[in-house]
Order: structure tokens, then sequence, then C-alpha cells
């Protein structure tokens, strides 16, 4: 009998011309589109380099041009993909919006957010409650952000997803994101920070670029969660969770003890000056995803269980889709029964509310 997990990680596909049909009328001309150019679809997004995607000869053109499986669109499609993979639950993010922190213009940028907003809670909040919808929220505008947090909630959605990289003239530990945090705390709704976001994750084009840019994206989620930590948030926000999403885990062993070396060695220089080390507050309210990396599990008595939160990445082609029992068999050959669960779905569960139907094996 199969064990069902939880995807703390999962991407939809939004529609190509899903702003050209939804953002006001004013606004269509200027919306993330895309277009064909030397016998490739590119997906141009205001204030970003214009993004390759497939060729543009298959005249398919949404499948072409997004090589994903229809799953990521389709929610009944999607429900058989994670039924067959022994999935019951999935956090829900964005693919072609994870773009949409960067467009320079606000009425532009707010726009595009509430359009990709309200089609996920039509298109899989609405579908079932397996799906626990993020809503993407810029934070240029902290009070708009947290109109749009209200409005999400009332809307069905689960979770909330800030740009990994805060404006530069605004790091993540600026009291002015506090009405942020207020408000998602006050809907329980988790704060979610995806790899790659509110900066051109490309920063290498030369020897090893595809290596060194994957690292390199990966490292915003450790200076985030340390902004958090050590600044004081989740010590003000007691009941807010955070999420590093697409990250991995290793790294976080490592982070907790260098926070709480600097807060205990060099205390003289520290402030706020925390009730608790760094520490304490990452493994009450932090969590990070991974997916076929077993670093993260390794580490866990230094780490705890409760931050770490497995994800499968479905549909992209790096996730573990269609082999997720095969990949969770491997990574946690050697793990406590109840220390899997927690991993694979209880902690996820409880999060994001994606409990499976009474007497479903979990």
């Amino acid at each position: 009998m199969t064990t069902l997990v939880n995807s703390a990680d999962s991407h939809v596909v939004e529609p190509l011309d899903l702003w050209v049909r939804r953002l006001p009328e004013h606004l269509r001309p200027r919306a993330p589109r895309i277009e064909e150019a030397d016998g490739r679809w590119l997906f141009l997004v205001e204030g970003s380099p214009p993004r390759k995607m497939g060729a543009s000869a298959d005249a398919d053109k949404e499948n072409s041009a997004t090589g994903f499986r229809a799953g990521g669109s389709d929610p009944d499609v999607r429900a058989q993909d994670l039924d067959e993979d022994g999935v019951w639950g999935e956090v829900l993010y964005p693919t072609i919006a994870l773009f949409g922190f960067v467009i320079p213009d606000p009425e532009l940028r707010w726009a595009t957010a509430r359009a990709y907003n309200d089609w996920l809670a039509e298109t899989f909040t609405a579908a079932s409650k397996r799906f626990a919808g993020a809503a993407l929220i810029p934070v240029q505008e902290p009070d708009e952000a947290v109109r749009e947090i209200e409005r999400v909630a009332r809307l069905g959605l689960r979770s909330v997803m800030l740009p990994m990289q805060a404006p530069a003239d605004a790091p993540y530990n600026s009291d002015r994101y506090d009405p942020v945090w207020a408000a998602a705390q006050a809907h329980g709704m988790p704060v979610s920070f995806h790899v790659g976001t509110g900066a051109n994750p490309v920063t290498e084009r030369g020897g090893g670029g595809a290596v060194i840019n994957y690292v390199e994206v990966g490292l915003g989620a450790q200076r985030t969660l340390a902004y958090l930590a050590a600044s004081g948030v989740l010590e003000r926000f007691p009941d807010l969770h955070v999420v590093m999403v697409e990250c991995g885990a290793g790294w976080l062993s490592w982070l907790l003890e260098r926070m709480d070396e600097a807060f205990e060695e060099h205390e003289q220089w520290v402030k706020p000056k925390l009730a608790e080390p760094p520490s304490f507050y990452v493994r009450r309210q932090g969590h990070v995803t991974f997916g076929n990396d077993a670093a993260g599990v390794v580490n866990r008595d230094f780490t705890g269980v409760e931050p770490l939160l497995w994800a499968s990445d479905y549909p992209h082609p790096e996730g573990t889709w269609p082999h997720t029992q095969e990949t969770l068999d491997r990574i946690f050959a050697t793990v406590d029964p109840d220390e899997r669960r927690r991993i694979t779905y209880e902690t996820t569960a409880r999060l994001y509310g994606l409990e499976a139907p009474v007497g479903a094996s979990t």
C-alpha cells in the first residue's frame, strides 16, 4: 500500500495569454506575453530580459512553449498524476509569474499579481482542497500588500509568496514590513520565498554559468532566513511561519550554527538582543523545502525535523514525478518512520491544511 505524502513545493503553469486576457484594457499592450522570434517563443515581462522558451515550429503553441505536462494547468489531469505518484496535497507556486515581482511600474505589477491570484483561485482552489495556492504578493508597497493578503484570504488561497530578493532600499529587517507579517500571521498563512524571485536569477553567462547560477540562486534563501531570524521578525511575530522554497536543505545546519556563533561570540555588537539564539526561532517557525537531495535529512538531528518539508516540484523536469516513491525510499532508507511522516506529510498538512481523506494511508 502506498503511503500518501504532501508536496510543499509544486507549480502550476499559467496559460500563456493569461495577462493579455485578464489585465485592464489600458494595460494589455504591456502585459506579460509570448512572442515569436527566430523560430523560438520568447516570454516578455516588462523590466526583465526576454526569456527563451520552446521552438515555435510546433503547431501546439501552449505545449511547445512551456514544455510542461498538461497537469500544470488542468487540475483534473494533475489529480490523476498525483494519485499515480502517491502524492495527496500540494502547495502551488507559479511558473511564469515568478518573474512578476520585478515589473517596475506599480500599477502593472499589481494588476499582474491580482490576475494570477484570481486565476489560481478559480482554477485550482475551486477544484479541490488538496491544492493550497500561494498568492503572489509584491512588497514594494506594503499597504497594498496587506490589502492583497486580505483579498486572497477571502478567495481561499492558503499561503503568500514574497520575493526572495527584497527591494534594494528596503531589506527584510526593515520594520516597514511589519504590517505584512501581521496580516499573514492573522490569517494563518505561511509566508514563502521562492528561489530566483525579486531579481534576475542569471548572474553568470561565462564558463560554468549554468552550474554557478544554480548555486547562486539558492544563496538567497540563506540570506533571507538569516534576516528574518536575526533581526527579530520571527520573535515579534511568534505565530508567523516562513518557508524558503526550492533551495534544498543541506545548508540549514550550517546557517543555524553560524548565526548562533555570532550571536554568542560577538554579543557586544548584536542588535537586537533576542531572548533566544537565532536558531531557536528558525527551529520554531522556519522551514525549507527539498526534493531529491538527502543532505538535509542527514543533518536533521541538528536542525530538528520541523523545519524540513519535502517537495516534488511537479511538473518541473528536476522534480521527482513520476518516481516520488522510489526517491523517498532512497532518501529515507534509514530514517525512523515517524520522522519520515513528519517531513513528507504531517508538517505540510498542518501548515497548509492538506489533510488527506479519513481512511487514507498517510
